[in-house]
Order: structure tokens, then sequence, then C-alpha cells
């Protein structure tokens, strides 16, 4: 702690602020000009013989003349600046992604709209525009900090996308890829003409997610379900079915004394706990489910059949069971804070799909978002961030968090909140599971208690300090997490911090007993531990008493382990955290998530922890990271290190039982081709993987809206991988096999079938479930335009995904409504409306 209240003083102390006033500070927040440029994303070569570099310029400028150096800006950049050229500004990394920038002695002010340039080369690669964060923040000495307007966010007011004012389009920009070695194509609209297919309409009665077996019976008898339902008199389950029948009545689907009936019959011969049969008929309708929940997804099949223009079915037999028992999304409150009702929401949608694990990762280095009984510091401080750079009241303002604690990104979870997420979800048949990473990702936790050592020592009451202190103050360990802190890991080898991690569990616990939705499985997290402990004193002493400890992340997770276990919570973690651990010291029952990227041997990952009986959850992150782009494009919102596109239909065309087969279908990361050899990693005969789950971190998602837009409709695609296995799928070779672009497992009829499929699927999507993600006002994604000009000059274009119109507009001119036969000049550009809302979607020129 000292070293953060030493640094927040030189940080403070680099300018005097004498003459420097308020509203001098305020004025030159809010008129300074700043100007983010890449130049390249592919120097020749780089300083200091870096691997690989970016090369970009700052850009300054007042309207007026400003003699006065008490000034620094704060700013948040992802990729640490580790090289820089001006003849009058400094810039230093502070932690994390935080830098300062600051004038140095050769500076002699600003000159009335004089433009003052700085060139610098950062670490690494970040090419996407959303990776560049807003909110630099104008500070002096003795002064309140102000975020500086010109780099605030602004929303278009046709898409609701982000627009970012300070940074210059990345348009033309060696192609849009992040190294020589890349080979990944800007997806433009002539692109998008070029590999996607033009969506055909389809009549026949599906839903989402695809079920097992569906015979229409009698299509000549039609049965409006708007004439209403009655439960039976003897119908089961009924009380546990509430949100079901909500959801029905959404869509004019009421609950009525002369409705139809709806007899719900207890049957332990339907096959798995989320089985069943649902019948149709013009007498009634009938479900046998052996539990509550799946007679709760038979009805969310009812609702998936009809329409919000038409309920009328004809008579039909549904028989239905789930692809896997774990069919999960994650969502990170952490990073950036997600409110309550967008969570609420989430978890309707969440079920209408028949998903039912929300994982939800509630601290990480950025913030801490659940409120602990006894621990008030952990939101107090952890769930904020501002501009105090000693953190005796918040953390710093990573990720562009800006200066006001108030702000959306900010914010946590009281008790009453979390137990009304957990109600909820109990009433949609989802389980919640809670993570709080640890021991890496422990930032907010770290400074927070902290603040309660300082608080405590400061009263001369030690024990009470030291109680849950989280780190080893005699500890001279240099290191650096991925995210570029030196900071952010518990150290494991004292007991202090297993009393917090107890502390903090055992809360847990006792909020989802209050409410009677018991605690089932934690998640750890326990992944990315970056080179901390090593000078410890207290992780030496430990090593000199345990000499056949051989890795400190694997003690942390086996003593937690044993302590769950001890509770009756199942553990869970990232798959590179149980890497360090050993499985004679692990429970029986263990849940991993296996996050290694498919073109970089993901499938060995996940078949070495299957194999070792471990319920391995598929989180790969080339197909589940949902905070990646749907396309590759620089004004498409995401991350991109994994992935440079996760479009609707990629995740629809996942093969989760068969992870090296994609080496045949997809490129790599940097869109080349790879190979997968499981000659030698093969799961063993009958071992299969527990289940398929969805990511959204949140880094670089600011607001709810923007959340919504990267979960749907993609969302829906997963989901229908996790309930149904489609007669296309490669079915896994247990015999092993090399897969590769040539190999041709895959063949032309199996891509055929997934062919028609996905024009089921895409049709459905259009005409059913994208009307009723408008109706429950969800920011889904508007597909973008694929379109070219012949050589005669018509204009052909389409949407993957149908029931958009199509504007058109030439030479910036008024947007048209396209039409075939078109004929166009000059500059084009393309855009799809929904038809509904009148939103508009990302723009695309036309070559």
């Amino acid at each position: 702690m000292i070293k953060w209240i030493v640094l927040g003083l030189l940080l403070g102390l680099s300018h005097q602020a004498d003459g420097f006033e308020q509203s001098q500070l305020n004025e030159f927040a809010d008129k300074l000009q700043v100007t983010y440029q890449l130049i390249d994303s592919k120097p020749t070569q780089c300083p200091n013989e870096q691997a690989q570099c970016y090369f970009s310029t700052l850009s300054l400028s007042l309207p007026y003349d400003l003699k006065d150096a008490d000034w620094q800006i704060s700013f948040s950049q992802l990729m640490p600046i580790y090289s820089m050229q001006s003849d009058s500004f400094i810039i230093s990394h502070v932690n994390g992604d935080l830098h300062r920038l600051e004038a140095n002695a050769s500076f002699k002010g600003f000159t009335k709209n004089t433009t003052y340039v700085i060139s610098f080369y950062t670490q690494e690669s970040q090419i996407t525009e959303s990776e560049y964060m807003p909110n630099y923040i104008a500070t002096a000495k003795g002064l309140s900090a102000r975020n500086i307007s010109s780099t605030a966010i602004k929303l278009d007011a046709d898409t609701g996308l982000e627009i970012q004012p300070y940074l210059v389009d990345f348009e033309g920009l060696n192609n849009h890829q992040v190294s020589e070695r890349e080979q990944t194509p800007w997806m433009n609209a002539n692109y998008l003409f070029e590999t996607q297919t033009k969506p055909l309409k389809s009549t026949a009665l599906g839903v989402i997610p695809q079920v097992k077996h569906l015979t229409i019976n009698d299509d000549s008898k039609l049965i409006d379900l708007r004439q209403g339902l009655i439960f039976t008199e003897h119908a089961d389950f009924k009380e546990q079915l509430t949100a079901a029948s909500s959801r029905l009545g959404v869509f004019g689907v009421t609950f009525k004394p002369m409705g139809i009936n709806l007899n719900i019959l207890k049957d332990d011969k339907i096959i798995g706990e989320e089985g069943y049969e649902l019948t149709v008929k013009k007498t009634g309708i009938t479900i046998k489910s052996g539990t509550a929940a799946g007679a709760f997804y038979a009805m969310q099949t009812l609702a998936g059949l009809i329409s919000v223009e038409s309920a009328i079915l004809p008579e039909l037999t549904i028989i239905d069971a789930p692809r896997y028992p774990f069919r999960g999304l994650h969502i990170d409150v952490a990073r950036n804070f997600r409110s309550k009702a967008f969570i609420l929401k989430t978890i309707e949608q969440m079920a209408a799909y028949k998903l039912n694990k929300l994982h939800l990762h509630l601290a990480d280095d950025e913030g801490w978002r659940l409120a602990i009984a006894g621990l008030p510091e952990l939101t107090n401080i952890g769930a904020a961030r501002c501009l105090d750079l000693t953190e005796q009241s918040c953390l710093l303002p990573q990720l562009g968090a800006g200066v006001d604690r108030d702000a959306k990104v900010n914010g946590y979870y009281t008790s009453d909140d979390y137990k009304d997420i957990l109600l909820a979800a109990k009433k949609h048949f989802i389980e919640v599971i809670p993570s709080l990473d640890m021991p890496g990702h422990s930032r907010a936790a770290i400074v927070a208690m902290e603040q309660r050592f300082n608080h405590y020592a400061a009263l001369n009451q030690f024990e009470l300090a030291n109680q849950y202190r989280l780190i080893d103050p005699l500890d001279t360990t240099v290191y650096s997490s991925i995210q570029h802190y030196d900071d952010n890991t518990i150290n494991v080898c004292q007991d202090s911090s297993f009393a917090f991690v107890k502390k903090v569990l055992e809360e847990m616990q006792v909020l989802h007993d209050q409410v009677g939705v018991p605690l089932k499985v934690y998640h750890i997290g326990a992944d990315e531990t970056a080179g901390a402990w090593l000078n410890s004193p207290a992780c030496l002493a430990l090593k000199q008493s345990q000499p056949e400890l051989s890795d400190f992340n694997g003690y942390f997770i086996e003593k937690v382990s044993q302590f769950l276990a001890q509770k009756n919570i199942e553990v869970a973690a990232w798959s590179d955290g149980l890497n360090s651990t050993q499985q004679s010291k692990m429970p029986k029952k263990v849940q991993a998530n296996a996050w290694a990227m498919l073109s970089d041997n993901g499938h060995k990952v996940a078949h070495q922890h299957a194999n070792l009986g471990w319920q391995v959850v598929i989180s790969a992150p080339d197909v589940t990271y949902f905070d990646f782009p749907y396309q590759a494009h620089p004004k498409e919102p995401g991350n991109h290190w994994a992935s440079r596109a996760i479009d609707s239909r990629k995740v629809f065309e996942f093969m989760p039982d068969n992870l090296p087969a994609h080496a045949e279908i997809w490129p790599s990361v940097l869109g080349q081709p790879y190979e997968a050899d499981d000659s030698e990693s093969m799961l063993k005969p009958g071992v299969s993987f527990y289940g398929l789950q969805g990511h959204l971190w949140s880094e670089m998602i600011r607001s709810d809206q923007q959340a919504h837009y990267m979960l749907f409709p993609r969302l829906l695609a997963l989901a229908e991988r996790a309930w149904h296995r489609a007669p296309w799928e490669l079915a896994y070779d247990y015999q092993g096999k090399k897969y590769h672009k040539s190999s041709c497992y895959f063949d032309k009829q199996q891509a055929f079938e997934r062919e028609q499929d996905w024009q089921r699927f895409a049709s459905l999507l259009a005409y059913k479930e994208l009307p009723k993600l408008t109706q429950a006002g969800v920011f889904y994604r508007i597909p973008t335009v694929a379109a070219s000009i012949d050589q005669q000059g018509y204009l052909h274009a389409f949407t993957s995904i149908d029931g958009f119109d199509i504007q058109y507009q030439q030479n910036n001119g008024p947007w048209l409504l396209y039409q075939e036969n078109i004929k166009v000049t000059g500059a084009v550009r393309v855009r799809a409306k929904d038809i509904a809302t009148g939103r508009k979607g990302r723009m695309l020129s036309v070559k």
C-alpha cells in the first residue's frame, strides 16, 4: 500500500498548481481537442526490438492560449505505450491500462489553434475502434478532476451504436490486419456478397432451439391458442410454471376460465430431467414430464411455436430432451457493471431459449460487484472507479471509466439485488453460478482490503487490520499480469487470504440460503496468475515447510476446493488454472471451463480435462466469446485476440462434440489454415462433454444496450447448439484423426444439410424470434448488407437474415429504399433498417 500512496503523491505533485484554478481546469477539460490516430498496424521495424507494435499519434489543441503547465492528462490505453517522440510532452505507464501525459520542461504552453502531435509505439495489437478507450481525464494538484469533453462517447442517432469523435477512422488502414502474418479480409459489403448466402423464407413449422422430434398429426385441424388456456384441475407443477405462463401471455396466450385445457402430467417414463412430451389437439394440450423443468421447457416450446402475429397451430406431437445438461451464459459485470434490470431481462431471454446456467463474473481487477456483510470496503472502494491515485476512495479509472463514481460502468448488487436475481433465475429454471476471480484478477479486492488495513492500523487495531489482508507487505516480486497490472494477485501463502475467501463464500452462501436457492456450484476463476509470489517471505516460508509444493496457484485452488467440498459446493474453474492442480488433491466432482482456442490445440485441453472425469464445459473463445466482433471490420465493436469475426452463422455451425474437426471449416485467428492433430489426445471411449457456455466479457461494453447488441441474436445460435445436436454435425472419432483444410471428413452432403438447416434457423430467427426480441425491448444487432454493383451499374443487395428493409445512398444523398433493377453511380453505401422500430444497422460502402 505504501507503493500506491507514494505513486499517488508523485503523480499529484508532478507540477505545482498554484496558479491553476478549478475554473481554468474546467475550461481546459471542456475545450481541449484530443485526436487519436492509428497510423500503422504493421510497422516494418519496432523500436527496442519488439516483435510486434503499433505506431500512433495523439494530437492536442486548444482554441485559446494557455501558458500554464500545471495539468496532467490520465487516459486508458489497452496496450502499453513503450516508446514515444515529442519535444514537449512525456507519457508514462501508471498501472493496468492507465497512462499519464504531462508537459516536460521544454513545453512553452499551448498557442491558440496550434496542434501538438505526440508520436508513440504501443506493444502488441488493438485493431477494432472500440478498443480505443474514451474519457481522458484532466487533473491538477488540489483540484477536482474533469473528463475531457472531446473524448466522450456519443451515440449515433440512426443506429444507437457508439461513436468515438476523438478517434480518426480506420478506413483503408492496411486492410485492417494486425500484422504481416494475418490474412483476415476486411468484411465490407462486397466481401459479404461473395461469402454469404441469400436467405430463403421457410414456411416449415419450427422452434428455436430445434426439438428432437416434431410430428404434425393433422394440419387441417387448427388450434388458436389465443382462445386462452386453463390448467386442468389436477395439473402437476403448475405453481412452478408462472414464468412460462407469463411468456405465453406476452404473445396474447392468456389463462382464461373457458380456455383450452392444459393438462400437465408427471410421468417418470420421460427420459431425462429436462425431457418432455408435448401434444397439441383441438380437445386440449397435454404435457408429460418427469420434472417441473421438463414441463417448463415444454411450455417454452409452445411459446416458440407461435409468433407475435399468430398463435394458430396444427395438431402435433413433440418429443424432446436437451443435448447437454449445462447450457450456459457467462456475463462479466466486474469490468463494466450491468444493471440488475439487464440481468433480469437476460434471464427471461435465456429461459426462452432453454439456457439453464448463468455464470455471473462478479469480481475482477476493475471492480467488485456484490455486497458482502462485514466487508463494506469491497463495494465502497472496489465497486467504483474515479481519479483518486492513492485509491483510498475508489479504484483507478481503468477502461476509460472517467471520474464519475455514479457512472453506469460503476456499481454493485446489494444483498437484496442479488437475492432478487437468484429468485428470478429460480423461477426460470436457471442456476446462478457466482464467480469472484481469485487469486489473480483480484486487484479490486486487494485495494479494498488495503483500505481496511489502513483504517484499523490507524486505530492500532492490528489484529483486525491483518484479518483479511491479501498481500504480503514484504513481497518484492516484480510481475506484470496479462492486463499489465503489477499488483493484482492475492498472496496465497498467508492465512489471512484464506480467511478472506472463507468469509466471502460463507456470506454468499447465506444469501443463497435466505431465499431457498442453495449455492451448488462456485467458480473460483483461478486463471492468469502472472509470476507472483517469487520473492514473498510468506511463500518462501510455506515452500520451506512443504518442500513438495510445486505450484502456488494449484495449492490455492486445491485448498479452496477442499473448503467448498466441506460445504457441499461443487468447484468450477478455468482450465488453465486447473492445469496447475493435482487431481488427487481435488474433489471428485470438478467443473472445468475449457477456454483454449481451437486453432491453438484447444481440443487437447478439453480432452485432457474430460479424461480426468471432470465436467468439461466448452468455452472456446474463437466461437463462444460474444465480446468479439460479429464481423472483421474496424467499426464492428469488440475485442480481437481469439477471433476477428463471430457471427450468428459461425456459432450455428459449431460442432462442440468434435473440436478438432473445425480445422477443416474455419481458419485461425490470423485467417490462416491450421491443423488439429487429435491422434494422441483422443477422448477416452464413452467420455463426453458436460456442456456449452457463451461468454460476454465487458472490457469494451459500457452500457446495457451495447451488451444486448453483442449477445443477440448469436445467443440464439448458441442455444440451438447447446440444446440440439444437428444430424449434419461430424461425429467425434474416438480413434483420433488429423484435421486440416484438405482432410475432408466433413463432406459435401453434410455441408448441404447444414445449409438447409441454416436456412430453417435463419427464417425462424427473422420472422419469429427477432420480432419477439423487439417486443421485449432487446437491442439486438441488425445485420449489415451484402452488396455488389455489376458491370452495368446495377446494385444487388441482401441481408443474411431476412425481414429488414435495405436502404442505399448515392454520393451522400438521401437514403432510398432498395429494390431490384436499380442502377447506381458514384459513391454508394448500404444499410438495413428494422421495419418495426426504424432503427438502422451499420452502413457499409460498396466498391
